[in-house]
C-alpha cells in the first residue's frame, strides 16, 4: 500500500511539473566570477594635463582622457584578460592606474561587430565593470551607437571592463547532427539604475548585476511556432529551458534560427537610447550530416628589431563548414575573423573593424569531386576553389619614437599592404581533401616569415 501511495504522489509531482514547465525562474543570483588572467598585449602610454587617448592592442577598446584630468604625466594602460562575465562578449580589459579617483569623468569606448550580437539587436549590448571581489557592476549611463557600432560609458576610476548581452539564448550558436537534440535556455543579466550619477564621498556608486535564468512559452524555429519536421521542433522544458530536436535531413536554410521574445521594459537597465521594450533573442543552430569543418590560421612576421615598430606579427584565423550533400559542396557558418597585429611599439590601429587579414572566405567559385578508385584510393577527393576576395591588412600609427635617423612617416602597414599585390587575393585560393573520417592537413607551411595552416576534419557527434 505504501508503495502504491508513493507511486501516486510521484506521478502527481511529475504531472504538476509538466503543467508548469513555462514558469519563470525568479531567482536572480549575484554576477560574481573569478578575475580574468592576462590574454593579450598590454598597452601603456603617458598622458599629461593636456589629455589624450589610448587604444587596446586589439583595437576593440579606447580610453579618452580629457584635458585637466591629471596635473602631471601619468601612465595609463589597458591589459586584455580572459572573459568570465556571464553573457560576456570578447575580452575583458583591465585599466590602470587603479585606486585613483579622477577629478572629471573619463570615457571608455567599445567597438563591437556582428560577432558580438550574433543576430540579436545591438541594443541588447551593455558595459559592465568588475570590482576586486569579483562582483560585476553596471556604470550609471551607457550610450549605444548602432550605426558606428560603439558602446560608451563615463567612469571616475578604473577596474576591469567588458561588453555583455543583457539577455541571450545559451548557446548563442551550436551544431547538432540530424535527428539529434540540444537543450537551450535564456540567460539574463539584470540591474536597476537611473539616468543620473550617484556619488558617495566623491566616488561614483555602481549598481551590482545579477544573473537570472528564465523561460518562455513561445519558441520558434525559422519563424515557425514550435518548428516542424523540416527545420526542427522545439518545446519548453520543466527546468526553465527548451529542447530542440533536429530534423532527420539537413534543411535547405542552414543554420536554422531558434528565436524567442524577451520583454525588457521592467527589470532591465538597457542603454537609454533603446527603441523597443521587446526584443527577439536568437540562437543559430547548424544541422549537419557527414559535413567537414575547415579551420584556418595564418601568422605573418615582418619588420626588424632595429626598424621603427620593431618586429610585427599579424595573426588571422577563420573557419567554415563544407556540406557534401548530393555531391554538391556548400559552405555553412563562415567565420572570417579580423586580423590581430602585435609589435614592439605603442601604436594606434587605424582600421580596427575592417582589417580582414590574409584569410577570408567569400564563397565557392568552382569545385571538383573525384569518385573513389579502390583499392588504391577508397575515398572521394574533394577540391574547392573560392571566390576571390580583396585583402586589407592591419594599419597602425606608431606612437613610440622612431629610431635615430628615420625620416619616413609613422604609419605602418604600407609595406604590408604591398603584399596584397603579390598574393592577388585572400587565402585560401583552393583546398583539397579526402572525404573520410578524422583530421587532415590541407596546408601546413612555416618559415621565418610566418606560417599558414589549414586543417580539415569530419564533424563528430558532440
Amino acid at each position: 500500500m505504501k508503495k502504491i501511495l508513493l507511486f501516486i504522489l510521484l506521478f502527481i509531482s511529475i504531472a504538476t511539473s509538466a503543467q508548469n514547465n513555462t514558469a519563470e525562474d525568479t531567482t536572480a543570483k549575484p554576477a560574481i566570477t573569478a578575475i580574468g588572467k592576462p590574454d593579450g598585449e598590454k598597452i601603456e602610454m603617458q598622458i599629461g594635463k593636456d589629455g589624450g587617448s589610448i587604444i587596446s592592442s586589439d583595437g576593440k577598446m579606447k580610453l579618452i582622457v580629457p584635458a585637466g584630468t591629471v596635473s602631471k604625466k601619468t601612465t595609463f594602460s589597458i591589459q586584455p584578460t580572459t572573459n568570465l562575465m556571464p553573457n560576456g562578449k570578447g575580452k575583458v580589459y583591465q585599466m590602470e592606474p587603479s585606486g585613483v579617483i579622477f577629478q572629471m569623468p573619463l570615457q571608455i569606448i567599445f567597438y563591437f561587430t556582428n560577432d558580438e550580437t550574433k543576430g540579436n539587436s545591438p541594443e541588447l549590448l551593455s558595459i559592465a565593470m568588475q570590482d576586486d571581489k569579483g562582483q560585476w557592476l553596471a556604470p550609471n549611463k551607457i550610450t549605444t551607437d548602432t550605426i558606428a557600432k560603439t558602446l560608451a560609458a563615463e567612469v571616475l576610476h578604473f577596474s576591469s571592463y567588458v561588453i555583455y548581452a543583457l539577455a541571450e539564448i545559451i548557446p548563442a550558436s551550436a551544431r547538432v547532427k540530424v535527428n539529434g537534440s540540444l537543450r537551450l535556455k535564456i540567460t539574463s543579466v539584470v540591474h536597476y539604475t537611473s539616468e543620473s550619477h550617484t556619488y558617495v564621498n566623491g566616488v561614483e556608486v555602481q549598481q551590482p548585476l545579477k544573473v537570472k535564468t528564465g523561460s518562455a512559452e513561445i519558441w520558434k524555429v525559422n519563424g515557425i511556432e514550435k518548428g516542424n519536421s523540416d527545420v526542427g521542433i522545439i518545446s519548453a522544458s520543466q527546468d526553465y529551458s527548451a529542447i530542440f530536436q533536429a530534423p532527420v535531413h539537413v534543411p535547405s536554410q542552414n543554420p536554422v534560427a531558434v528565436t524567442v521574445q524577451e520583454n525588457l521594459s521592467e527589470e532591465y537597465a538597457v542603454p537609454f537610447n533603446r527603441t523597443h521594450d521587446i526584443y527577439t533573442l536568437v540562437s543559430n543552430i547548424t544541422i549537419y550530416d557527414g559535413d567537414y569543418e575547415v579551420i584556418m590560421q595564418s601568422v605573418m612576421i615582418s619588420g626588424d628589431k632595429k626598424a621603427w615598430g620593431g618586429i610585427r606579427t599579424a595573426t588571422d584565423k577563420g573557419s567554415f563548414i563544407i556540406s557534401l550533400e548530393n555531391n554538391k559542396p556548400t559552405l555553412i557558418n563562415i567565420i572570417n575573423n579580423l586580423e590581430v597585429m602585435t609589435n614592439d611599439c605603442k601604436n594606434k590601429i587605424l582600421n580596427p573593424t575592417t582589417c580582414t587579414g590574409l584569410l577570408h572566405v567569400a564563397g565557392i567559385k568552382d569545385f571538383k569531386i573525384t569518385p573513389p578508385n579502390p583499392p588504391g584510393q577508397p575515398y572521394s577527393t574533394v577540391e574547392i576553389w573560392f571566390v576571390p576576395f580583396p585583402i586589407e591588412f592591419t594599419k597602425s600609427q606608431f606612437l613610440c619614437p622612431p629610431p635615430p635617423g628615420y625620416t619616413q612617416g609613422g604609419v605602418s602597414g604600407n609595406d604590408i599592404a604591398g603584399l596584397s599585390m603579390n598574393f592577388g587575393h585572400a587565402l585560401p585560393w583552393n583546398i583539397k581533401f579526402l572525404a573520410k573520417d578524422g583530421e587532415q592537413i590541407s596546408v601546413n607551411s612555416k618559415d621565418e616569415e610566418g606560417s599558414l595552416k589549414i586543417l580539415v576534419r569530419k564533424i563528430k557527434d558532440d
